[in-house]
């Protein structure tokens, strides 16, 4: 009986320890290859408050399954801007951040292309301008479509250009409404992470 007991007792003790290890090989083995982690600095040339001016971003996020990208961005205008007579004296500057979604078709393929579209809040700084109201706001939400065209330049880069469409609202800044703000952009994308599931059918 004593026997008896003690080879049960390992027998048990093998199961479990059988099922403890298995999981853990199929998590390794079952780890989706389809993640990229990304950094996606961009910058764009558009037309703010009758000014071409420059626009500096930078996201950050993940690719889901090659195609899904989900992350955050940041974008904000270069330098001051000179307020055009119309508008009042002063320099305006802008800033606007959310979250960034962003489908791409044909992935695998060198040339492809994208969606990408970011949604968000900003807010509008103007100096040297003395006008402002007690019921001006600064802030705004936005919300920014686009297409772009992108290559798998190399197994950790991605190069785009493309345009998108700038659509703001709740703008109650000075003199300046979302006629002022609105706009298309012509933007360059350059993508940096570890890509080279891109590379596999």
């Amino acid at each position: 009986m004593k026997t008896l007991l003690i080879f049960t007792f390992a027998l048990l003790a093998g199961l479990d320890l059988s099922g403890q290890i298995n999981p853990m090989d199929r998590l390794f083995k079952d780890k989706p290859r389809d993640l990229a982690l990304y950094l996606n600095p961009t910058f764009e040339y558009s037309q703010v408050v009758l000014q071409r001016t420059k626009i500096a971003g930078l996201g950050a996020g993940i690719i889901i399954n090659k195609k899904l990208s989900l992350g955050i961005v940041y974008n904000t205008t270069l330098g001051n801007l000179a307020l055009p007579e119309t508008k009042g004296p002063g320099q305006f500057q802008m800033k606007w951040e959310g979250v960034h979604l962003e489908y791409t078709l044909w992935p695998v393929q060198k040339i492809h292309l994208t969606f990408p579209f970011s949604a968000g809040i900003g807010q509008m700084k103007i100096t040297g301008n003395t006008a402002e109201t007690s019921t001006s706001s600064p802030g705004f939400v936005f919300a920014e479509p686009g297409m772009v065209i992108e290559a798998n330049v190399w197994r950790y880069a991605k190069a785009g250009i493309g345009t998108t469409y700038r659509y703001t609202a709740n703008v109650n800044y000075n003199t300046l409404t979302t006629d002022d703000i609105n706009g298309f952009a012509a933007i360059v994308s350059l993508k940096f992470g570890n890509f080279r599931y891109s590379i596999h059918h």
